[in-house]
């Protein structure tokens, strides 16, 4: 085998990796927004989305922009909806319900020698390019980013949100992931 394709598959298993675990912590995020009444969900917070169910939607349209259109070509209807803005909780639970397993199962179908691909799309009339293991670690960046977000919002409204470190991920699952 290769140098390079070592390196590839130790970074592919960390990516992997990485996207487990922010599968779990945002299932725990889900439960806790599914308790709280609408009006704190979807009140102006002046954040870089209005509110926190703007927020929580913003971050599955992500996944969806760059595997679906960036990545995978397809582009997405304007008209669209499906995770541009969720306009209730039970309409964001269903975003997670659909788009969880399709993330967690778009890293698995990756190959080690994926993450060196160079893609071009079209982007406001231009051409633009980008690396495939970068776009990976851009989707876990802007969840990260997002999500910590969400705790400052939440702290704001005297909610605790339910921040679960690397270490306490790997103990209650057991080390598994």
């Amino acid at each position: 085998m290769s140098e390079v394709f070592v390196r590839e598959a130790a970074d592919l298993e960390s990516i992997g990796e990485w996207f487990r675990y922010n599968d779990y912590v945002r299932k725990k995020y889900m439960k806790l927004l599914g308790t709280l009444p609408a009006e704190q969900l979807t009140k102006d917070r002046g954040a870089s989305f209005p509110s926190i169910l703007d927020i929580s939607s913003h971050i599955f349209f992500v996944y969806r922009l760059w595997l679906d259109e960036r990545y995978g070509g397809i582009l997405l209807d304007t008209s669209d909806s499906y995770g541009r803005k969720c306009q209730s909780i039970e309409e964001l639970k269903m975003e997670a319900d659909k788009m969880n397993p399709y993330i967690l199962d778009f890293v698995q179908r990756l190959l080690p020698q994926d993450l060196a691909r160079w893609i071009e799309r079209p982007r406001d009339g231009e051409p633009f390019r980008f690396n495939v293991k970068t776009m990976l670690w851009h989707l876990i960046e802007e969840e990260l980013q997002h999500r910590g977000e969400l705790n400052a919002l939440l702290w704001q409204a005297d909610i605790d949100p339910p921040i679960t470190g690397w270490g306490a991920w790997k103990r209650e699952t057991e080390s598994r992931a």
